[in-house]
């Protein structure tokens, strides 16, 4: 267990793989469930989750979280209740294909935050990478018969706002409060759903769940893309650094696309496989880059 913990490689290809599922849940949740309501449920479902295996910790950390509230409250806001939320309502009208291609820009979103944020300076190397996979990812938004939606402009500028809120987060991740790993997750998720709660209101205080796959989805998305996808990436933040680590969302249309296929019909031809196997190559390149220090 401490292996996999202490390798970077796996616990982000694990958060890209369940974070690509997010988007294919998103997709599959019937549009009688407000995107709110959806996203307000899956983070205070996960905070109660959380609070059993947290209480202890937090009883010792409390002063540490009230210190800190403002970027927990931003943390919260960026990488949870906004970029969800946003996505979800999105994938109204965009295909869960097309919108993980829109987030894999996000490493690149992240390389400028944090030069002109940071004053971080890529190296020749990664922005090679970089090339090679956002070259990738052109490969494939050029290819047609998505199977999903069609792409709608309003669509389009919700999952770009995705991704900048995604970038912004994993960004300011390095400010992140000195507590536990778990702790900081549960602050989040609550900050998440105090931000959210007032545009619940309006759809009253039930919960949206009108059969057992909604519900069961709901219970996903609160464990997998929200417990265990961001105790993932923020631990590969912490091991290899922001910069670094956003390559492996890369890997997220590739993921995303070979469970579209299956769930939602969506179809994948040549293109699609040359421009992943361009993902690939600029994905390899970033992870020699790290190799020394995956394993710390």
């Amino acid at each position: 267990m401490n292996r996999l913990w202490n390798n970077a490689w796996i616990t982000l290809s694990l958060a890209a793989f369940m974070w690509a599922s997010n988007f294919v849940i998103g997709r599959i949740i019937p549009p009688s469930m407000p995107p709110v309501s959806l996203s307000f449920w899956r983070w205070t479902l996960a905070a109660c989750i959380l609070l059993p295996f947290v209480w202890s910790s937090l009883k010792k950390e409390w002063r540490v979280v009230l210190r800190h509230w403002p970027i927990i409250l931003l943390l919260g806001t960026t990488g949870q209740a906004g970029s969800n939320t946003l996505a979800y309502y999105g994938l109204h009208s965009t295909g869960a294909t097309v919108a993980l291609l829109i987030q894999s820009a996000t490493p690149v979103v992240i390389l400028l935050f944090a030069f002109f944020l940071y004053g971080e300076k890529p190296s020749p190397k990664r922005i090679v990478a970089m090339l090679f996979a956002f070259g990738g990812i052109l490969f494939v938004i050029a290819a047609k018969g998505n199977g999903g939606a069609a792409s709608t402009i309003g669509g389009t500028l919700l999952l770009t706002a995705t991704m900048l809120c995604q970038a912004l987060y994993a960004t300011i991740l390095r400010h992140k409060p000195p507590t536990t790993p778990l702790v900081l997750l549960f602050s989040c998720f609550v900050a998440a759903s105090l931000v959210l709660l007032p545009f619940q209101i309006p759809y009253g205080v039930g919960l949206p769940f009108h059969d057992s796959h909604s519900l069961s989805a709901i219970i996903y998305l609160a464990i997998g893309p929200s417990i265990f996808a961001f105790l993932f990436f923020n631990r590969g933040v912490h091991i290899i650094g922001a910069s670094r680590a956003s390559i492996f969302l890369y890997l997220m249309p590739v993921f995303g696309s070979l469970i579209a296929v299956p769930f939602l019909g969506e179809r994948l031809g040549w293109m699609h496989l040359t421009g992943f196997l361009l993902v690939g190559v600029g994905f390899v390149l970033s992870r020699e880059k790290v190799k020394s220090i995956l394993s710390r």
